[in-house]
């Protein structure tokens, strides 16, 4: 057993609120050069600024959901590990997923385990890091601190000059929020037709009465004109067209920098092309789940050990991708069935399709039709040859049902 935690960094830090304001892309690069001098504060507080763009943000959130929900096992000599199981299924070891994971877009995160009661952990606040001198801050604005290396209750994880994939997507992300407020004015000025007032020069109020009645009307367009009380409506041809395709572009390129394409998101213009970004995103999906890996089973794992966990010859490990699609594994195992001598077992259809096996009898005479749209009516089979056949016109039947699966 390793030495008992002497203190908890997570709670003496002198933590505050984020500085949420207006930002633009000197904010943006302000933070950069300080992130490069050590101190990452200000960056931090532009990523947090712009995460809550929902295109950014559910981008990420995505990306998370593959990896927590991701169906992680524990495996000594290819065998789930009961008690490892337990833990992996805990809030806790979720969060720490997710904040492992994140390193990916904020490029480090230094996290604390606690073994005090179970397992539990705490991202120390990144705004606190000091990747200069390798410190975590007390405070953003003095030098002293906590060195974040060697140390056997901190997960250090990520490289000390890696910003994360942010630093890509936050141009786009600022360019979007105050091309947005751009967008949001132009509605308000043309998006309600100008009213033009014109009163009579004789009547002593009637220019006042004329302001008045618009200035009660909102903030719309309208001018005030003497010459007889008459009142018009101008138009405009201007649709705000350039603001649209500014927006939408901002959005593609957010997109492409968070998950690689844009189909699995948007609207894609064929199934080809769906199907090849979709590959990207599960190429970017795997890496993901190997980075996570990486850190579990080179840092978490000795740890777990010295605190008595089962993982003695074991490692984390997330399911293979599996690309066929039901049809494609249906045309598998009739090729299979065909082929060899024994065939494929009955069972095995009955879990591939998820079709709930019946009690009936085997022997029984089979009439009507089957939902899948062929004949369950067969006639006395004399010799293997007839069998084969229905079998083989039940599969393809099978077959054409599933052929339009999702994948």
């Amino acid at each position: 057993m390793s030495k008992k935690q002497e203190l908890r960094i997570s709670q003496v830090l002198v933590v505050q609120p984020p500085k949420r304001e207006a930002i633009d892309i000197a904010n943006y690069t302000r933070g950069i050069r300080s992130a490069d001098r050590g101190k990452r504060r200000q960056l931090y507080d532009v990523y947090e600024n712009i995460s809550k763009d929902p295109v950014l943000g559910e981008s990420i959130r995505k990306r998370v959901r593959h990896i927590t929900n991701g169906g992680l096992k524990f495996t000594v000599n290819s065998e789930e590990v009961e008690e490892m199981t337990d833990l992996i299924q805990t809030p806790s070891f979720r969060k720490l997923l997710k904040e492992i994971f994140l390193t990916r877009f904020y490029g480090k995160s230094i996290i604390e385990l606690d073994f005090e009661e179970g397992f539990d952990c705490t991202l120390i606040e990144r705004r606190h890091y000091d990747t200069k001198q390798k410190k975590i801050l007390k405070s953003y604005f003095d030098d002293e601190g906590w060195s974040y290396l060697n140390d056997d209750f901190l997960l250090n994880v990520g490289e000390d000059n890696d910003l994360g994939l942010l630093m890509e997507s936050a141009p786009f992300a600022i360019f979007k929020r105050n091309g947005g407020a751009d967008y949001a004015e132009f509605c308000e000025l043309w998006g309600i037709p100008i009213l033009k007032g014109l009163y009579d020069p004789d009547d002593d109020k009637g220019r006042e009465e004329m302001e008045e009645t618009f200035t009660k009307r909102g903030a719309s367009g309208s001018i005030v004109a003497s010459k007889n009380s008459d009142v018009d409506s101008i138009s405009t041809s201007v649709n705000g067209a350039v603001h649209k395709e500014f927006l939408e572009w901002l959005d593609e390129q957010i997109l492409i920098g968070t998950i690689g394409q844009t189909m699995t998101s948007k609207d894609g213009a064929s199934h080809s092309q769906s199907k090849v970004h979709a590959d990207v995103e599960d190429d970017i999906n795997e890496d993901d789940q190997a980075f996570v890996l990486e850190v579990l089973n080179h840092q978490l794992l000795p740890r777990l050990e010295k605190r008595g966990y089962p993982v003695k010859g074991g490692f984390f490990l997330f399911p293979e991708r599996d690309n066929l699609s039901l049809k494609e594994k249906i045309d598998i195992a009739e090729r299979i069935d065909e082929v060899t001598e024994h065939g494929v077992d009955d069972d095995y259809w009955y879990e591939l399709t998820g079709i709930p096996k019946g009690n009936k009898d085997p022997n029984r005479p089979r009439k009507g039709d089957s939902p899948f749209g062929f004949s369950l009516q067969a006639e006395e089979a004399d010799d293997d040859f007839e069998v084969v056949k229905v079998k083989k016109s039940r599969l393809k039947a099978l077959k054409d049902f599933f052929g339009n699966a999702p994948r």
